[in-house]
C-alpha cells in the first residue's frame, strides 16, 4: 500500500484534522464551566445579590446537564453525532455572548441555563468520538492528550477569566464566541464512521436494556457514586465558593484565577504521579484515600485568616482530584458494549452534572441557614460520608445483581456432557481454537475444543472444566478460583471471580463480577499485575 493510499487512522494522531476538532471541543466544554469562576465575587458586587444567590450562575449552568444528557445520547446514537454536536456548539456560543450583555440578575441567570442546555452533550460526546474514530494504541494516544488537555484547561481558564474580570465581568462570558467557529469546523471537517447514527435501526427497548446492562452492578454503582461526589466536591465547594472565600481575605479577581489554576496544577502533579501510587495502592484504595483528602483540606479552610495559607488546602484539593478521577475513570473504561456505548457514556457525564448541579445547590442552602464556612464543614462531612458509602459499596455483599455487562446476544445451543463429578451439565459450542501463552514462561495454555465457561486458578480437584496455574512462578498471587472465560459462539469474555489480587486487561484492572470481551492479542494479569502475564490468543 502506498503513503498516499493509507487510512489516516494508521498515521500519526497529529496528522488527523479529526483530532484537533475533538480536542477543540474539549476546550469548548471546560470553558463554559471554569473562566466565570474569579469573577464571582464582582457578580455579586455588581448585581447586589448574596453569595447563595451568586452561586446560581454556576448551578443552572451545570442543572440541564443533570437532566437531559442521556436525551442527547440516545438522539446521537440513533441520528449521528453531528446532528447533536453542532446545534450544541451554537447555543453555547450564542448564549455565552448573550450573557456578557446581560443588563440584568434574572436575564444573565437565564443565558446561563441556555448554555448549559448546549453544553450538556459537548464533553462526553467528544469521548464517544473517540471511541468511534480511534482503536488500539491511537485511541490511548488521543485519550491521553484528551486528558492532558483538560488538567491545561482547567488551569488555564480560571487564570484567564480572572485576568479578563479585572476589567469587566462581561468578558469571561464573551469568550464563549469560540464555539462557532467550532461548530463551523464540525461541519465541514469532522469525518465521522458511516456506520454511526443510523436511525432507522436503532430500536429504543434493546438499545436501554443493553445500557442498563453495562451498569448494573454494585461495584459499578459504586465508582459511578464516587465520581458523582467527586464532582460535587470539586464544583459545588471549591469552583463555586472558594472565590468567595478568598474575596473575603482581600482576593482580586486576578488572585482568586491563581488560586483555582494552582488548584488544577496540583491535579495534573499528582495524576503524573499516578503510575507509581497504583504499584504501592490499589485504584480503589486511591479513591478512598482522595475523599479523605478532601474532608481534611475543607475542613481546615474557615481557620485559614490569610490568603496565602489557602494554597495549602487547595494543593490537597488539587491533589485529591488527581488521584481519584484518573482512577474512576480507568475502572469505568471498557465496560460499555459497542451498541450501547454513547448510552452508558450519557450515564456517566450525567452523574457528573449531578455532581457539577447538587454541589453549589446544596452548597447555597449551607450559605442561607448557616454562613459561607459552613459550606466547607458540610463539604468534609459530605466527603466522608461518600467515603463510607463508596467503601460499602465496593466491599459489601448485601446488592445481588445478576446482570453482566454483555449480552450474549446469539443463543448457545446446549448439550448435557458429563463432567467429573458426573451431575454438572457443561455447554457444548463448536469454537476456533483459543489459547493463554504464560509471558514469562512461554507456556501455552489451550482452551478446549468444546466449553462455554472455563475457571482459571490454582485446582487440583475440580467439577468444572479448568485451567491450572498452581504450577506457574509467582502463582502465590494467583486465587484458587480466579476468574472465567466464556465462550457464546460467537465472541470470548472473561470475568474476575473476586480475586484477591484482580485481574488485569493491558494493565487496567477489572472490575470482579463483570464480563469483559477478549480479543486475540490482549495482554492479561492474574494476580499482581506482570507478575504472571498472558497473551490471548485465537487460531
Amino acid at each position: 500500500m502506498n503513503k498516499k493510499s493509507k487510512p489516516k487512522n494508521e498515521n500519526s494522531i497529529f496528522q488527523d484534522k479529526n483530532f484537533y476538532i475533538i480536542n477543540l471541543i474539549t476546550v469548548v466544554a471546560i470553558l463554559g464551566g471554569t473562566i466565570h469562576n474569579p469573577s464571582l465575587p464582582t457578580i455579586e458586587k455588581f448585581f447586589q445579590v448574596t453569595e447563595e444567590q451568586a452561586s446560581w450562575v454556576s448551578t443552572l449552568f451545570q442543572l440541564p446537564g443533570a437532566f437531559i444528557t442521556p436525551i442527547f445520547f440516545i438522539l446521537s446514537d440513533s441520528f449521528g453525532r453531528k446532528q447533536i454536536l453542532i446545534p450544541s456548539l451554537l447555543l453555547f456560543g450564542v448564549s455565552g455572548v448573550f450573557s456578557s450583555f446581560a443588563s440584568s440578575f434574572n436575564s444573565l441567570l437565564q443565558w446561563r441555563l441556555f448554555q448549559g442546555i448546549g453544553t450538556a452533550s459537548l464533553e462526553s460526546l467528544q469521548m464517544t468520538i473517540i471511541a468511534d474514530l480511534y482503536r488500539g494504541r491511537q485511541m490511548g494516544e488521543v485519550m491521553a492528550f484528551n486528558a492532558s488537555l483538560i488538567g491545561m484547561s482547567s488551569a488555564i481558564f480560571p487564570l484567564l477569566g480572572g485576568i479578563l474580570a479585572l476589567f469587566s465581568w462581561r468578558y469571561p462570558f464573551a469568550v464563549a464566541l469560540l464555539a462557532i467557529p467550532v461548530a463551523f469546523m464540525v461541519l465541514t471537517k469532522l469525518r465521522l464512521p458511516k456506520q454511526q447514527g443510523q436511525p432507522e435501526k436503532f430500536e429504543l427497548k434493546p438499545y436501554l436494556k443493553s445500557t442498563w446492562q453495562s451498569i448494573n452492578n454494585r461495584r459499578v454503582f459504586g465508582l459511578l457514586f464516587a465520581m458523582m461526589s467527586l464532582f460535587a466536591l470539586q464544583t459545588g465547594t471549591c469552583l463555586t465558593y472558594i472565590p468567595f472565600f478568598a474575596a473575603r481575605l482581600g482576593a482580586s479577581e486576578a488572585i482568586t484565577g491563581i488560586l483555582l489554576t494552582f488548584m488544577s496544577i496540583s491535579l495534573a502533579i499528582a495524576a503524573s504521579q499516578l503510575g507509581r501510587f497504583t504499584q504501592k495502592l490499589s485504584e480503589i484504595k486511591l479513591i478512598k484515600l482522595s475523599f479523605l483528602l478532601f474532608a481534611v483540606a475543607l475542613a481546615i479552610i474557615p481557620f485559614i485568616s490569610n490568603l496565602w495559607f489557602l494554597f495549602i488546602p487547595i494543593f490537597l484539593i488539587g491533589a485529591a482530584q488527581g488521584l481519584a478521577l484518573p482512577c474512576t475513570q480507568a475502572l469505568l473504561a471498557g465496560l460499555s458494549a459497542q451498541e450501547s456505548r454513547a448510552g452508558f457514556m450519557a450515564i456517566n457525564s450525567t452523574l457528573q452534572s449531578w455532581g457539577q448541579t447538587l454541589g453549589p445547590f446544596l452548597g447555597s442552602l449551607a450559605v442561607r441557614f448557616w454562613g459561607l464556612q459552613a459550606v466547607f464543614y458540610a463539604s468534609a462531612v459530605f466527603a466522608l460520608i461518600s467515603f463510607g458509602i463508596f467503601n460499602y459499596l465496593q466491599t459489601a455483599k448485601v446488592l445481588k445483581f445478576t446482570a453482566q455487562t454483555v449480552l450474549y446476544s446469539h443463543p448457545v445451543r446446549k448439550q448435557p456432557v458429563p463432567s467429573s463429578s458426573g451431575n454438572l451439565p457443561i455447554t457444548v459450542i463448536q469454537k476456533p481454537v483459543a489459547k493463554l501463552v504464560h509471558v514469562q514462561t512461554k507456556e501455552v495454555f489451550e482452551l478446549p475444543e468444546n466449553f462455554s465457561v472455563i475457571r482459571i486458578g490454582k485446582f487440583t480437584n475440580s467439577p468444572f472444566p479448568c485451567i491450572d496455574l498452581s504450577d506457574l512462578p509467582n502463582a502465590k498471587y494467583i486465587s484458587r478460583n480466579h476468574a472465567e472465560i466464556s465462550f457464546d459462539g460467537k465472541q470470548y469474555y472473561i470475568k474476575d471471580l473476586g480475586s484477591s489480587n484482580g485481574t488485569h486487561i493491558n494493565k487496567y484492572p477489572m472490575l470482579p463480577e463483570v464480563w469483559y470481551k477478549l480479543k486475540s492479542g490482549l495482554a492479561i494479569d492474574f494476580g499482581k499485575r506482570s507478575l504472571s502475564q498472558f497473551i490471548f490468543e485465537i487460531s
